[in-house]
């Protein structure tokens, strides 16, 4: 999460990017444990967190050609999973629906891509090792097969995508 932020912040600042951040309910509770709501609040020039499925309403603005891409970083496992059963029932799954419907590009970085052991820094800078299932990097996989997502395998990709739409 923090390198998420922090990456975005820098790109945002390089190439004068209007960056509107929705996190979902968890997200929110995510950068508050990080320390980097405040960062997030006072660095983009929106912040609407998630108050159900199509609020706010992202949807809309998406098919209506608001935004050139839709990014979602970082994406849980819950998140990719729904997104590779076709399951739309939070904000970011929605939206990505919507946006895959409307031919908008999404972009997506799923923090459990490859099977196997990683090392991760909690908020008080210890490591801890974690596990990412099979499940969770087969889903990954169905995500680089579906038409309209782009499955990025570092967050530093982003830098790619911003420079495609700019």
């Amino acid at each position: 999460m923090t390198e998420c932020v922090t990456f975005m912040r820098l790109l945002s600042k390089k190439y004068n990017l209007d960056v509107h951040v929705y996190p979902s309910k968890e997200g929110v509770v995510v950068l508050k444990y990080y320390n980097l709501l405040k960062e997030v609040k006072d660095n983009f020039s929106k912040l609407s967190p998630e108050k159900g499925p199509n609020a706010p309403f992202i949807a809309g603005k998406i098919a209506l050609g608001t935004y050139e891409f839709f990014l979602i970083a970082p994406a849980t496992a819950n998140t990719v999973a729904k997104m590779a059963y076709g399951i739309a029932d939070s904000l970011i799954t929605n939206s990505a629906a919507q946006a895959m419907k409307a031919n908008v590009p999404v972009y997506i970085f799923p923090v459990d891509q490859k099977e196997g052991e990683i090392m991760t820094t909690l908020p008080d800078g210890r490591a801890l090792k974690l596990r990412i299932r099979k499940e969770d990097a087969d889903n990954v996989e169905t995500l680089r097969g579906m038409r309209g997502i782009n499955v990025l395998s570092r967050v530093h990709e982003v830098k790619d995508v911003v420079e495609q739409h700019s």
